[in-house]
């Protein structure tokens, strides 16, 4: 400015600094002033009334030549003034409108002479003005708005006046301008403008007009108008067919659709009107859509009507199994030809319903309503599958059936199941036998005298005769248990999700509590088809979800519950079958039945405690395992009857195969245990050497708790250890080189034993709490006897004591090297010891007395018992030994002896006593023993016998007979059945083979034992007539049955002698009538193995089994005289037996 000599030289050179405070007000008007030139299109006024404040910037302007200086009068007016067309102002009007300038634009529309654009420009400043008061002042913005609003509609700017009734919020209005005066293309703001106004149907109509299918289904939604746009989605479905433009459309419009069908759906789904639900599932797009939204929101009734309506039924049959409907589902596979399957169902319904009734606990099957109608509807369907599958569900309804059946039935039954890979058939059968043996009365129990070799034959011939035994119910027991062990394991594969060794036993298991199993993401979800069965409340409502009607559980508390269920069955039955061998065991000592019979229901007792009691599936409480407990101590008098007072009575050929199972070697174990606890008694010492020299030496873990309880009694610790280091091989052969050394054994052997029970002998009985009894005393003397008779190369014994010996022999029997000489000063302080306590037992009677009572022994049975043994044992001891025969007269002259004696011995020995002893001999002693049921047994260890005789003995030569077994056939010929090809061991008859026999006559009239020659025959000859004579016996015994009748006969004449002849003769009759039958049993049994062989008929086993009844029968009748049924059974058997002959 100073180059260009602007600044005046008389202005002041010091200027104020700028402070935008101070100065912020010339800044505005300086913008101000810069936008006034910088718009300025042609000419700019400047208007300044105060000189003083604008003359710097004017004379700045001025000396640029910028501005010109006039004066405001009616010439500045006049130039001012410029003329301008109509045109001019309606153009300047409409830049003016769209700049905004609304009223200027109104005053140029009003120069120009435009109406129309005049009333435009004034409603759009009146709606500028509107919207600038929209806040301040509502009330004035409606006025201006409304005002703005008329004059669009008047001038038929109908959108901006549409657009003005919105902002008013008169939406009805504005849709209605919009639908009739801007066309097709304003359609969707109508729409909208209805849909604001709440006038849903009208805007819906309008965007169907429009094709807005999104906007018209939300509408329709907004205003609940379903069945509406259910018609428009109809109504473009069909349109889409027909246009081809909208083709293009269909995949979005189905999109679109589909979500609305599926909104309203759920809309009424909430509402619980599921009819107006399916209208709109039934018009969704495909079948998998509406599967999958009525799965999902579990309307599985609704989806299941809509498949069933479709024709789908196997896919409405899934739906019933979703919702555990097992019926429907069956009548659903059958509609769709699916007869197996729905028959399957049915079974298992009726199955799962008979178990778990309202107030049912499982077991038994019950009746419920329809349940044979539905039995008959499953034998119906099965109707049209093949026959194998008809007859399998056959046996089916038969077993589930509430009908009564018998055992034999269910044995048919159970047959059939197995022949159809039935478990299920398998175990109702097996646990109704069971049941049916249990509810029994004990009375109904068949009692056998023989151990079954074969069980399981056994069992299933009686239960086929509608019988029952004490082996059928064990037997039956054992099956059942069987099954539910495998239960528990196949329990625990389940758990692990290991399936594949128990899926038979799985299945099963889930049929029984009524459970199916799926997956859910590879897990196991199991749904209970009866979820208010009782077994489901173990399990508990916090670990069961429930999914409509549907109640599941996962692996880990379905087996939980699963085992609580099973255990609470295996025990519960376990106890039932317990007590009923208790009730079978009294029944059998009330009733005075054999000692085997006595025996049986111990040993089964027994093995079913100890099985619970070990059980690793059972955790029973304290209380449970007091009762087995109880149950095991019970079983311990199972000692009783193999060691009882009179030994004859357990040394029967079945008690000698009972005693050598493994389970009454168990058992009688167990009874060890239980007497090496508390401080050891002489009582415990002598029933743990007892069972010891029975059944050999214990396991190495009880002999060491054996050997340190008898650590405080140095000779009977002695004994047991020399027992356990003399064990016998089951052979009896020995070689040569190991001989001496053996028989050095045997004596130590010997010696020990007597130390032993010299011992317990010499100890003060009477201050013993438990001290040994005169039984097992006895019983400890008869084997010291044999052991020391046994290093002889021949002895003579009875068959009881022979059997004990062999029952269980672990030491030599042919120990002796050199002659029995060798011996005979170890072996006398043996007879010397034995002799003596055998007098004082028979002198000493107060003493004896006392010590029986004191054993809790009934004396007055047991005396007769005890005086028998012991006079047998002498006459043992002198035989074998060849001395003491002064002392047996002395014995047999005391009256209160002899008085004690069986009369049948005391007539033999009375010849011996007359004789001074002179007459005692082999031949006698076996006629006496005979007599009294205990017959002479002549051992050979290693004296030729081939020429020994002796009618009335049994002759053992071990040097044929090498092996138990063949003793024991020896021993007991009649009962023995030979193997295929061979002849079965009998007793000879010696009478007409031989003529010479065994006498005792010693030296220097002592008697020694010294064998005479015999007319023995060869074996193989002897065998040969025995077989002969026996089948001529035969022929001749076949007469006996017309000798009762005959006698029958004369009784009924009434006459007392004709009967008393009868009764006499009874007993022998009986005799021949048992032979007869047990050659029968043979002979049948041979000959059906021959016919089975060869693949005949079994009609013999019918008619043989009837004969063998009948005999049974006719021998009864002769032990109870019933002379009426005796006839009746003899002219029974008459007439079969002639059948059977002809047959």
């Amino acid at each position: 400015m100073k180059k260009q000599n602007l600044l005046d030289s008389t202005i002041s050179k010091s200027f104020p600094n700028f402070s935008n405070a101070k100065h912020n007000i010339l800044c505005s008007e300086l913008k101000q002033l810069y936008v006034a030139i910088t718009r300025t299109r042609q000419r700019l006024w400047i208007c300044e009334n105060t000189e003083e404040l604008s003359k710097p910037m004017f004379d700045y302007w001025k000396k640029r030549c910028l501005v010109q200086v006039r004066k405001l009068d009616d010439s500045l007016a006049q130039a001012m003034q410029v003329a301008s067309s109509p045109e001019e102002w309606k153009a300047r009007g409409i830049k003016l409108y769209w700049e905004n300038n609304y009223e200027m634009a109104t005053m140029c529309f009003e120069r120009a002479g435009d109406t129309m654009w005049e009333k435009r420009a004034k409603a759009a400043g009146l709606k500028a003005a509107a919207d600038r008061m929209r806040v301040s002042n509502p009330e004035m913005f409606r006025t201006v708005l409304r005002e703005a609003a008329e004059i669009f509609d008047s001038i038929g700017r109908a959108e901006s006046a549409a657009e003005c009734f919105c902002d008013l919020g008169e939406y009805e209005r504005a849709g209605n301008i919009y639908m009739e005066k801007c066309g097709v293309s304003e359609l969707k703001k109508a729409g909208e403008c209805f849909s604001l106004a709440g006038c849903y149907e009208r805007a819906a109509d309008v965007y169907a007009k429009g094709n807005y299918f999104p906007e018209c289904l939300s509408v329709c939604t907004k205003g609940k108008f379903f069945e509406l746009g259910l018609q428009y989605i109809e109504y473009w479905k069909q349109l889409s067919t027909m246009d081809d433009g909208m083709v293009t459309r269909s995949k979005d419009m189905d999109k679109i659709g589909q979500e609305f069908l599926q909104m309203c759906a759920l809309n009424y789904c909430e509402l619980k009107d599921n009819r107006s639900m399916m209208k709109f599932v039934r018009a969704f797009h495909s079948m998998d859509l509406r599967r999958n939204f009525l799965k999902s929101l579990d309307c599985l009734d609704e989806l299941l009507l809509l498949e069933e309506e479709l024709g789908n039924f196997v896919e409405a049959a899934e739906i019933a199994e979703l919702r555990g409907d097992l019926l429907l589902e069956a009548d659903l596979l059958g509609k769709a030809r699916h007869f197996k399957e729905a028959s399957l169902l049915i079974l298992w319904f009726v199955f799962s319903n008979s178990l778990w009734a309202p107030n049912s606990r499982g077991w038994p099957l019950k009746p419920f309503t329809q349940k044979e109608d539905l039995l008959s509807k499953a034998k119906l369907f099965a109707r049209n599958e093949l026959d194998p599958f008809y007859e399998f569900v056959c046996t089916e309804v038969k077993i589930l059936s509430h009908e009564q059946t018998n055992l034999f039935e269910l044995k048919q039954y159970f047959n059939a199941s197995q022949q159809h890979n039935s478990l299920r058939g398998e175990i109702l059968c097996v646990w109704k036998i069971l049941d049916a043996h249990l509810d029994l009365n004990t009375s109904k129990y068949d009692w056998e005298d023989e151990l079954s070799v074969d069980l399981r034959k056994h069992s299933e011939d009686k239960i086929s005769q509608n019988r029952v035994s004490l082996e059928t119910l064990v037997y039956f027991w054992r099956l059942w248990k069987e099954k539910i062990v495998n239960i528990f394991d196949c329990l625990a594969g389940i758990e692990a999700e290991n399936f594949g060794n128990y899926i038979v036993f799985e299945k099963f298991c889930l049929n029984y509590f009524g459970v199916r199993r799926k997956f859910n993401n590879q897990n196991s979800i199991y749904h209970m088809l009866k979820p208010d069965a009782d077994w489901v409340r173990t399990i508990g409502d916090r670990s069961t979800r429930r999914i409509g009607k549907l109640v599941s559980a996962d692996a880990r508390h379905f087996v939980s519950a699963a085992r609580s269920y099973w255990r609470s069955e295996l025990f519960s039955v376990g106890i039932k079958v317990l007590q009923n061998l208790e009730a079978l065991h009294k029944f059998s000592t009330r009733h005075s039945l054999s000692m085997f019979c006595q025996s049986m229901p111990l040993r089964h007792i027994f093995e079913i405690a100890k099985f619970l009691l070990d059980s690793k599936f059972l955790h029973c409480n304290n209380h449970d395992i007091g009762t087995l407990q109880n149950f095991v101590q019970l079983s311990t008098y199972y000692f009783v009857d193999v060691f009882p007072i009179d030994c004859q009575k357990s040394s029967t050929e079945n008690m000698i195969y009972l005693r050598r199972t493994e389970l009454s070697r168990t058992l009688l174990e167990e009874v060890v245990h239980g007497n090496i606890k508390g401080k050891l008694t002489y009582g415990q010492i002598g029933r743990v050497v007892m069972i010891w020299l029975w059944s050999g030496k214990p396991t190495e873990e009880l002999y060491k708790k054996i050997e340190e309880r008898f650590k405080d009694n140095s000779s009977w610790k002695a004994l047991v250890k020399n027992l356990s280091e003399n064990i016998m091989p089951e052979s009896l052969e020995e070689s040569p080189s190991s001989i001496s050394d053996e028989a050095s054994s045997a004596i130590s052997l010997i010696c020990k034993f007597h130390k032993a029970l010299e011992d317990a002998y010499n100890a003060n009985w009477r201050k013993e709490n438990d001290y040994i009894s005169p039984s097992c005393f006895l019983y400890l003397l008869d084997r010291l006897l044999i052991l020391a008779f046994n290093v002889q190369g021949f002895f003579l014994t009875t068959k009881s004591s022979t059997v004990e010996w062999l029952i269980y022999q672990q030491w030599m029997t042919n120990p002796a090297g050199s002659s029995a000489t060798d011996f005979q000063s170890s072996l006398a302080a043996v007879y010397d010891f034995v002799v003596s306590i055998i007098q004082q037992f028979l002198y000493n009677r107060q003493d004896t007395e006392e010590w029986i009572k004191k054993s809790k022994i009934n004396f007055k049975n047991y005396y007769p018992l005890l005086v028998t043994r012991l006079v047998s044992i002498l006459c043992l001891i002198c035989v074998n030994s060849g001395r003491y025969f002064d002392i047996l007269p002395q014995l047999l002259g005391r009256g209160n002896i002899t008085s004690q004696l069986p009369k049948e011995l005391w007539h033999v020995l009375q010849r011996m006593r007359k004789g001074n002893g002179a007459n005692v001999n082999a031949n006698v002693l076996a006629e006496a023993f005979k007599r009294i049921g205990d017959p002479l047994v002549i051992v050979s260890l290693r004296i030729n016998c081939a020429n020994f005789f002796c009618p009335d003995a049994i002759l053992v030569d071990m040097g044929v007979t090498q092996c138990r077994e063949d003793i024991i056939r020896v021993l007991f010929p009649r009962n023995t059945r030979a193997p295929p090809g061979q002849t079965a061991s009998a007793e000879a008859d010696m009478s007409n083979s031989c003529k010479k026999g065994i006498s005792l006559n010693g030296k220097d009239g002592s008697n020694v034992l010294t064998v005479t020659s015999s007319n023995l025959a060869p074996m193989e000859n002897q065998n040969m007539n025995t077989k002969n004579e026996n089948d001529q016996d035969i022929k001749i015994k076949w007469g006996i049955f017309r000798e009762i009748s005959d006698a029958v006969e004369l009784v009924e004449s009434r006459k007392d002698g004709n009967l008393m002849k009868f009764v006499s003769n009874a007993s022998k009759m009986k005799e021949q009538v048992e032979g007869i039958r047990f050659f029968l049993l043979e002979a049948t049994s041979q000959c059906l193995e021959k016919k089975f062989c060869a693949g005949e008929d079994g009609n013999l086993s019918a008619e043989a089994n009837n004969m063998l009844e009948e005999l049974k029968q006719l021998s009864s009748a002769l032990v109870t005289r019933n002379m009426r049924k005796t006839f009746q059974a003899s002219e029974n058997f008459r007439g079969g037996c002639s059948q059977g002959c002809l047959g």
